[in-house]
């Protein structure tokens, strides 16, 4: 995160609230859909255990910051997902009931530390209207696909996109095939159709990034946050949002307890068809997962026989493994 650039900006933030004696604010876009991959998610398309844990681990950091600081965290998740449907053809509906279940979770487990906003309705408050130079970020953004095409930025672009463009319609073998093909910036000449989706929803891509951070309303709205961010950019706090050490976001894969209890998230693929959901029922996420993580330990003898790395169990949105919370809420 180049730590010596970006100290001043993060301390001074720092400064502005404990002057005040105010919580410290903390933004990041996350958050937008479950990537539409069967590879990464299967089937979902509402968040499951690996959201949950996120939030979770919100909690944690408030912890640790109110051992030296008592007013703690606020937390606040700005959605993208608007912005971003249409790049990876997800269905708008599809975006908004994520939101609405991801903030029912934030009611239950962190609703004095966590605050979700939508980015959109964020520009339009901040008068922040990206419509007149939509044109010309595009024609960048096709000069852009075209001038840098094979380079290890492209190559990168090329293989994240795939992980998020809609391919629900394709089994998940051939699915996950693709994937390791895409390292190499192509596909086997039988995928051409999907190849040029991807380089459709790179441009789109592009765009996208490129209003969120030439008209991104975080400045005006949270003129005293930290800005971080979910992944690595130079001098923005960047964020585990799981648990330390682990990149692999929550909406990029489903949520699981490996051997020891510890959450994790792992692509669906990943995980044995034979590994039976958990419900967790609403008490039990109200007063958080640590207690249900050690329940759930005692009921995992099948997987304890099996290879280390492959003990998983897995939590199902679409088994009602949230018990009354799917219920109610899906």
């Amino acid at each position: 995160m180049q730590l010596p650039r970006c100290r001043p900006a993060i301390v001074s933030a720092l400064q502005r609230c404990i002057t005040r004696g105010s919580a410290i604010q903390i933004t990041v876009l996350a958050f937008p859909f479950k990537v539409p991959n069967p590879a990464k998610v299967g089937a979902r398309k509402l968040p499951d255990f690996a959201e949950l844990a996120a939030i979770h681990q919100c909690l944690k950091l408030r912890t640790a910051i109110q051992r030296i600081y008592p007013p703690g965290l606020e937390y606040h998740i700005l959605h993208d997902g608007p912005l971003m449907a249409n790049v990876f053809d997800v269905e708008m509906d599809e975006v908004r009931a994520y939101e609405a279940y991801f903030s029912k979770l934030v009611e239950m487990l962190a609703p004095d530390c966590v605050c979700c906003h939508d980015f959109g309705e964020l520009q339009l408050r901040s008068l922040l209207d990206p419509s007149g130079s939509i044109e010309e970020l595009r024609f960048n953004a096709e000069r852009w696909f075209q001038e840098n095409r094979g380079t290890a930025e492209w190559t990168t672009a090329f293989r994240k996109t795939l992980g998020m463009i809609n391919l629900r319609e394709l089994p998940v073998e051939p699915v996950a095939d693709l994937l390791r093909h895409a390292t190499i910036g192509r596909l086997p000449s039988e995928w051409e159709h999907i190849e040029h989706r991807v380089y459709t929803a790179m441009v789109r891509y592009h765009v996208a990034d490129a209003i969120i951070h030439q008209f991104d309303p975080r400045p005006s709205c949270f003129p005293d946050a930290i800005h971080a961010t979910t992944q690595d950019r130079k001098c923005r706090l960047a964020l585990w949002m799981v648990r330390r050490g682990q990149s692999m976001l929550p909406w990029h894969g489903v949520g699981c307890l490996d051997e020891s209890g510890r959450a994790r998230v792992i692509h669906a693929v990943q995980v044995h068809e034979d590994y039976r959901p958990t419900k967790i029922h609403r008490s039990s996420i109200a007063k958080g997962i640590k207690g249900q993580i050690s329940e759930l330990n005692l009921s995992n003898e099948q997987g304890r026989r099996r290879r280390k790395d492959d003990t998983v169990r897995q939590l199902r949105p679409d088994a009602l493994w949230w018990g009354a919370v799917a219920t109610r809420y899906c």
